[in-house]
C-alpha cells in the first residue's frame, strides 16, 4: 500500500488558497476552477508542471486544464509562483522565468509609434460587418489550440506491481500508470451530455467520499474499462458500507444540476 505523505494535505490547502487570493481576481470562477484541482493533482501524484526546453510548457497545462485561450499573459504571471511553489516541494529542478517576464519592458519610440498609427489604417485588413451593422473577429483570431485529444484505450507507462488495498491509492496508483491527470481522466470517462460533477471524481483522488451512486458506479466501471482492469477490481476496494447502498442514492451528482 502507498505510503501517504502527512504533509500533502496541508500543501493542497495552501495551494487552493493560493488559488482563491491570487487567481479569483483576474480569472472566471470557471477557469478557477479548472487551474485549483489541476495544482491539487500534480500534488497528489508529486508530479512537477511540465517543461519544455528549461521554461513552464504553458500550452501543455492550458490543454490540461482546458482554458487554452483564457490563458492570458496576466494569469500566467499571477499562476507562476503556485508552480515554482509546487516545484520546490517535489524538490525538483527550478525553472528559468519566461523571457516576456524576466526582460524589463521597453519604453516606446513616440516618433515610431506615430508613423505607425498613420500607416496602420492603410495595412489593417477590413472586417466583416455583420448584417446588425458590428464587426465581426475573424476565425483566426477567435481559434486557439485544438485540446489534446485523450485516448480511450492509452498504453501503460510501466507495468503493474502493486494492489493497494484501499479504493483510493489503487486509483491514484492507475492513473500514474497511464500518465492520467484528473482532468484528463474526467475527459475520457464522463461524456459531454453528462451532468456527473467533476469535483466527485476529485475527491475520489483526494480519498474524501467514495462512489457511491448508480452514476458514481457506471463511471466506475468505465474507468476500470480504460485501464484494463478485472471488472469490479476498483469497487471491491469500497468500503462495505459503500458497495451495499441502496442504488437510488443520488449523492455524487452536482445538487445544481439535479433533474
Amino acid at each position: 500500500m502507498t505510503k501517504k505523505d502527512p504533509s500533502s494535505p496541508h500543501f493542497q490547502r495552501k495551494i487552493s488558497e493560493f488559488c482563491e487570493l491570487r487567481l479569483t481576481p483576474i480569472a472566471s470562477r470557471r477557469v478557477l476552477e479548472k487551474i485549483r484541482p489541476y495544482l491539487t493533482s500534480l500534488i497528489i501524484y508529486r508530479k512537477s508542471p511540465p517543461v519544455l526546453n528549461g521554461h513552464i510548457n504553458w500550452t501543455t497545462i492550458g490543454q490540461a486544464c482546458g482554458i487554452e485561450a483564457e490563458l492570458t499573459a496576466e494569469l500566467k504571471k499571477q499562476l507562476r509562483p503556485g508552480l515554482d511553489a509546487i516545484i520546490r516541494w517535489l524538490g525538483a529542478t527550478p525553472v528559468a522565468e519566461d523571457a516576456s517576464q524576466s526582460k524589463p519592458p521597453v519604453r516606446p519610440d513616440k516618433t515610431a509609434t506615430a508613423r505607425k498609427a498613420t500607416s496602420s489604417p492603410s495595412t489593417r485588413k477590413p472586417q466583416r460587418a455583420t448584417t446588425d451593422g458590428s464587426f465581426a473577429r475573424s476565425a483566426s483570431a477567435q481559434r486557439g489550440p485544438a485540446p489534446k485529444p485523450i485516448s480511450p484505450f492509452p498504453e501503460p507507462l510501466f507495468e503493474a506491481t502493486e494492489d493497494p488495498a484501499s479504493f483510493q491509492d489503487a486509483l491514484v496508483y492507475h492513473m500514474r500508470r497511464f500518465g492520467d491527470s484528473y482532468w484528463q481522466l474526467y475527459r475520457a470517462v464522463v461524456h459531454l451530455n453528462e451532468i456527473f460533477d467533476n469535483k466527485t471524481l476529485l475527491s475520489w483522488i483526494q480519498g474524501e467520499r467514495v462512489p457511491r451512486s448508480v452514476a458514481s458506479f457506471d463511471i466506475l466501471r468505465r474507468i476500470e474499462r480504460r485501464y484494463r482492469l478485472p471488472e469490479g477490481y476498483l469497487k471491491e476496494k469500497l468500503p462495505h458500507q459503500a458497495r451495499s447502498l441502496c442504488a437510488h442514492d443520488l449523492g455524487d451528482i452536482n445538487p445544481a444540476e439535479r433533474r
